[in-house]
Formats: C-alpha cells, structure tokens, sequence
C-alpha cells in the first residue's frame, strides 16, 4: 500500500505538471528573450500546429468569441469534460488510497486546480494571460480553501484527537490566512492590467460564496445529525434530514443577499444529504454532530469577522479619513478660488500631513488618495477591499446663461456624492 501511494503521488504530481505546461498561457516572443523565465508554462494547448488539437483549438477560439457576445458555447464542454474526467478520476482515487483529512484535502485541491486549469487553458486563456503567474497560484489558494471547507468536519475530528497545543496551531493557519486576504487586499495593482489584481477572487469565491454556502451546509448538517439521531431507522433519518434542510434554508441569507429557488436547493439538498449518509452509517460509526457544528461555526465566524473588519476599514476611510482631506479642499478653495494641483498643496496650512486610507493593518503602495484637479471640480479616489473604487465628487451647481432662462428658475445642483456605500455591496 505505501509503495502504490508513493507512485500515486508521483503520477498526480506528473500529471499537474503535463497540465500546467501544456494548457497555460506560454510565453510571448518578447518574454521568452527574457532570462529567468522558467516558469512560464510551454502554452502546447493552444500554439502547436497538431491536427489531433485543431478541432478543440476551434472550439476555444469560438467559446472566447461567445464569451465576448454574451452567449454560451455548448461545444465548451467538449475540452473541459475531455481533460476534468481524468483529474476526477485520479481524485477519487486518491481519495481511496488516504483515509487522512489533511491529505485528502491536499488531493482534492490540486484536483480542482487542474479542473480549473482544464477551463482557462482551452476557453478563458486571456485571463492567464493578463495575470501571469498570479492566476494560477489565485486557483491553487481558492481550490485550497474550497477543499478545506469542504473537509473541514474531518478536519475538525481529527485535531480533537490531537494534543492541544497541535489544536491551536491548526486554528491559526485556518483563521489568520483568511482574515488577513479578506482584509488586506484591495484588488488593485498599477503594475497589472486595468489596475486590476486577481486576488480578491480567492477571498469573493472562495470565503464569501463557497465558504459562506459550505458554512452553512455543515452547521444544518450537524443540527440533523443531532436530531436525527435521537431516533432509529427510517424516523431518524427523515426528521434528520428534514431539519438540516429547514435549517438551510433558514440561514440562506449568510451566504445569499437574495433568494431563488436554485439558491435554496444548493443550501438544503447537500445538508439533507450529508444527514442521511451519516445516519445510514450510524450502525457501524457513531454520528458526531459536533465535528459539523464546530467545523460550520468556525468557517462562519473566521469568514464573517475578516469580512466586517474590511468593511470596518472601508468605512472609516470613507466616512472619517476622507472628509478631513475633502474639508482641507474646500477650504482651500475657499481661500484661493481654485482647487489644488494636487493635495501636497495642502500641506502645512490645510493639514499637517495628508492621511492615508488604509484598508488592513499593512501599508501598500496602492492604499492612497488619487486626486484630479477638474478646474471647476475635482474627484478624490481610493480603493476598497473586493475591487469597490470609492471616488467622491464635490457638490456642482451648473453655470447657465441668465437671459436664456425663465426670471425665477434655479439653477441646477448636483450634491456631492460618493461612488460606494460605506461597505462593499453583497454580490450574491
């Protein structure tokens, strides 16, 4: 068994590596004259002129085409299904050989990487392409996540067994990488395209959509668990299931701003399910509802609390730093009649010094106050967590003829206004 492990780790390994080279974006001519280069993938998938390739290198052109019309491609399938089937099933067998949580997590998560890998390589290369070597360790840290949280009752049951300083340790690599991405990324980045950066993908996706949803699923799971197994049989079973899934749909509004049935059916089907396969397994494992309700609190509270300190952070930039700089503005205009060129010119008589919007704990290049002189106006930025751009905009009174307008009619006015609210809105 420890032989036909070792060989099967070596075989996955290989075949993330075939992956990577042979569906990522390879490198341009001018990035392959660049030395240290390495790992740029080959990009084989789309740039070598094989007849076996032509037909799915049509349907990647004609998908990116669709994409770019708003339409779906039914022949996407085609090469997604033809290169996820065989990681799915090298997953799942992996998932055969190891019985451990951590290792099964690991799998799962280069798994879903190299499924991942299997769509942008083929039918959204131009994303590769724009964020480089970022994209995949974004997909790496997301699947990650999604295998953790998907794992995460094993998990859980198995730091109870383990010392409890080992406990402790688990508990600060679980919590502190994600509230530190949800509240020091903004998700911008002068040095990429659109000022753009991908990492807040892990934090939407991975944290507020599939940690939320499986938050939710196991919390519901454990309180059947609970319930169902107060009674034997088919009793159990069918009150068990029928209050994860009552419990799902009750808490929906943590991961969901709003409700459809497609939302609900995705909350309650797989906590109903989880209910019934651990109650079916109860006459040879004991059910542990503890591991689900600990596992769903943990993900709840760790995604939650670095979610309402980003918010926090974003609306004490906006509500408490900003309107100090846009009162020194004003008043400087008071004053000279003109907005300044810029806000140095504020300095020292305005405001002893010009302070920054932070969002998080750590000082990034980015995390500062854009401002343009419009001549008669001016617009003060700066970035907020999950890509929100927060741009404020000063009360305007439009300048109209007199003799064209009726005695008696006022001018209109615009208030000054912000672009975001004091926190990010919810997408899903």
């Amino acid at each position: 068994m420890r032989v036909a492990r070792i060989l099967y780790v070596m075989v996955f390994l290989g075949l993330a590596v075939f992956y990577y080279e042979f569906l990522g974006a390879g490198a341009t001519p001018s990035e392959r004259a660049q030395p240290g280069m390495w790992w740029k993938p080959a990009g084989w998938a789309r740039s070598l002129d094989w007849e076996i390739l032509a037909p799915l290198q049509q349907i990647g052109d004609d998908t990116v085409q669709a994409r770019h019309e708003g339409r779906f491609e039914p022949r996407s399938l085609i090469p997604l299904g033809l290169f996820a089937t065989p990681v799915a099933v090298i997953t799942a067998v992996g998932f055969a050989l190891f019985r451990g949580a951590v290792m099964r997590a690991a799998l799962l998560a280069l798994g879903v990487t190299l499924i991942a890998f299997s769509y942008y390589g083929w039918l959204d290369l131009e994303t590769w392409q724009d964020y480089g070597w970022r994209w995949p360790a974004v997909l790496l840290a997301t699947a990650g996540y999604l295998a953790v949280f998907a794992l995460a009752p094993a998990m859980v049951a198995t730091a109870r067994r383990r010392a409890r300083t080992v406990q402790i340790a688990a508990l600060l690599v679980f919590v502190l990488p994600i509230y530190a991405l949800s509240i020091e990324v903004t998700g911008t980045n002068p040095m990429l395209q659109w000022n753009l950066s991908p990492w807040p993908t892990v934090t939407l996706y991975g944290f507020l959509l599939i940690g939320l949803v499986l938050a939710v699923i196991h919390l519901s799971a454990g309180a059947g668990i609970l319930i169902g197994a107060r009674w034997s049989g088919a009793t159990g079973l069918a009150l068990g299931a029928l209050t994860a899934a009552g419990l799902a749909v009750v808490l929906r509004g943590i991961p969901f701003a709003q409700t459809t049935a497609l939302r609900l059916v995705v909350l309650a089907l797989p906590a109903a399910l989880v209910v019934a396969l651990v109650l079916r397994r109860a006459a040879t494992r004991r059910p542990d509802p503890v591991a689900f309700l600990a596992a769903g609190m943990l993900m709840l509270l760790s995604v939650k609390a670095g979610q309402w300190h980003a918010e926090w952070f974003l609306g004490q930039a906006r509500e408490v730093i900003a309107p100090k700089v846009i009162d020194a503005i004003e008043r400087y205009h008071a004053e000279q009649d003109v907005y300044p060129s810029d806000l140095a010119a504020l300095v020292p008589k305005q405001l002893p010094v010009i302070e920054e919007p932070h969002i998080g704990w750590l000082d990034w290049d980015e995390e500062v106050f854009t401002y343009t002189d419009l001549g008669d106006s001016f617009l003060l930025e700066f970035s907020g967590p999950l890509w929100v751009q927060c741009a404020y905009s000063p009360p305007y009174e439009e300048e109209v003829d007199e003799d064209a307008v009726e005695p008696g009619a006022e001018p209109e006015r615009l208030e000054g206004a912000w672009s975001c609210q004091r926190k990010p809105p919810r997408l899903w």
